[in-house]
């Protein structure tokens, strides 16, 4: 037996490789075609090209592996089903349990990678693209401190909270305008800031009013025009992502956000999706198997490849739909981070207990 799981991990291992590869490879030959234009608008150096792709590819790996799981299983075992290699194995008394054992041991594996790359790895090298990206561009810095947002907008300083730019909100809103010797001339804190035919509007604020670094006075808003010259897409850039924080960080995040009473519906879900989504390749392993053992002899890379992108397609389409309900407090932050999982699981153990020993 170790025999044999050695064998179908190597030959597993191998078609992985190769699939994973062609995955990153492709997506970053669109990728590249995509920002093409920026780079040379901006007359990016090719060093700092090929480091903001490379920094790119945890992220791509993360995304895809599952993906690439599903895909390596199905052909794997189409490739040993047309050498009889799987009659072989089951009629000499191994169950299908034991023969699907291997894939599961590298599904979990992997599982175990992506958890690790999305608490170490993918944090880092988002910023890193973030940053480059600014610089590319000649934008204005954006720094997280204290779990808020902070960057200059011309002369302006701006501290924002939480930025919901599919929306046109910005929360926790404070803006320091800076006189000459980039001393505070006065100050605007909003709870509420919303985007109004090209303005963002606050329904209500408070000014404060400095000479010398002396308070003048303070008078309230109403229905105020706030000076960020920032359309809602642009904040897209500078909102904190989840991929840029890692469990812990998303975990303090979330709290802060949820003790200062705003809605935190969306990072909710992005952070019960940390724990969901690194499991996705053992449920990909669970469909994948049942799919490729009934395609029998005439599975093949033609088979496996088309089942891949159906099965990952309607993962996707899924979750999508699941964490765009959440994003918007229709269902629970944990329903749409594990349903997909619970939807795609239950199918894969009734293919597996369908499945002719």
């Amino acid at each position: 037996m170790r025999i044999l799981t050695r064998y179908i991990i190597k030959e597993f291992l191998k078609i992985f490789i190769l699939t994973i590869t062609a995955f990153i490879s492709l997506y970053l030959i669109i990728d590249v075609f995509e920002q093409m234009d920026t780079l040379i608008e901006y007359r990016v150096q090719l060093k700092d090209g090929l480091y903001f792709f490379l920094y790119k590819i945890p992220f791509i790996f993360y995304q895809l592996s599952p993906i690439a799981v599903l895909m390596a299983t199905l052909i794997t075992i189409g490739i040993l089903s047309r050498y009889s290699e799987v009659i072989a194995a089951l009629a000499s008394g191994i169950s299908v349990l034991m023969f699907s054992l291997p894939f599961f041991i590298f599904a979990i594996f992997i599982s175990v990678v992506n958890f690790t790359l999305s608490e170490s790895v993918v944090p880092y090298t988002t910023q890193r693209v973030a940053a480059m990206k600014q610089a590319f561009e000649g934008s204005n810095k954006t720094v997280f401190a204290q779990d808020s947002i902070w960057f200059k907008d011309n002369t302006d300083i701006y501290n924002i909270s939480y930025i919901e730019p599919e929306a046109g909100i910005l929360k926790g809103f404070t803006v320091y305008r800076m006189d000459s010797n980039f001393n505070i001339s006065s100050r605007i804190d909003a709870k509420l800031v919303n985007w109004k035919d090209g303005k963002w509007i606050s329904p209500e604020g408070i000014l404060s009013q400095f000479q010398d670094s002396q308070l003048l006075g303070v008078s309230t808003l109403k229905d105020a025009a706030m000076p960020l010259s920032k359309k809602p897409d642009e904040l897209r850039n500078i909102e904190r992502l989840a991929n840029e924080m890692n469990y812990r960080e998303l975990t303090k995040y979330v709290k802060k956000l949820k003790r200062e009473g705003y809605a935190a519906s969306r990072y909710s879900v992005d952070l019960h999706s940390k724990i969901s989504f690194p499991l996705v390749s053992i449920i990909m392993v669970m469909i994948g198997i049942p799919f490729a053992l009934r395609s029998g002899r005439h599975g093949g890379i033609a088979i496996g490849v088309g089942l891949s992108v159906i099965i990952g397609f309607s993962y996707w389409v899924v979750f999508a739909v699941n964490s765009s309900l959440g994003y918007n407090s229709i269902i629970p932050p944990f329903v749409a981070a594990w349903f997909t999982n619970f939807i795609f699981t239950g199918f894969g153990v009734l293919l597996l207990n369908n499945i002719r020993q």
